[in-house]
């Protein structure tokens, strides 16, 4: 039992630097990765027209020169 964990801790220790190594040279961005991110991207900039939109027209509703007398009861 002593002699296959002392084996056992040899072979983990001996491919622990195998395992921290890289390929190689790097890869570069697949085109996953770029699908990936193009997709969020995507989801953001469908939502910011929306959000810019809303926000224009709160600041128009705060700071415009609209109806002064909204809201009162005639």
């Amino acid at each position: 039992m002593k002699n296959s964990l002392s084996t056992l801790t040899l072979i983990i220790a001996s491919t622990s630097t195998a395992f921290a190594s890289t390929a190689g040279e790097g890869q570069g961005i697949g085109l996953v990765s770029i699908a990936f991110l193009g997709f969020f991207a995507l989801i953001i900039a469908t939502q910011l027209i929306p959000g810019l939109t809303l926000f224009i027209t709160g600041a128009k509703g705060i700071f415009g020169k609209g109806n002064k007398h909204a809201g009162t009861h005639r």
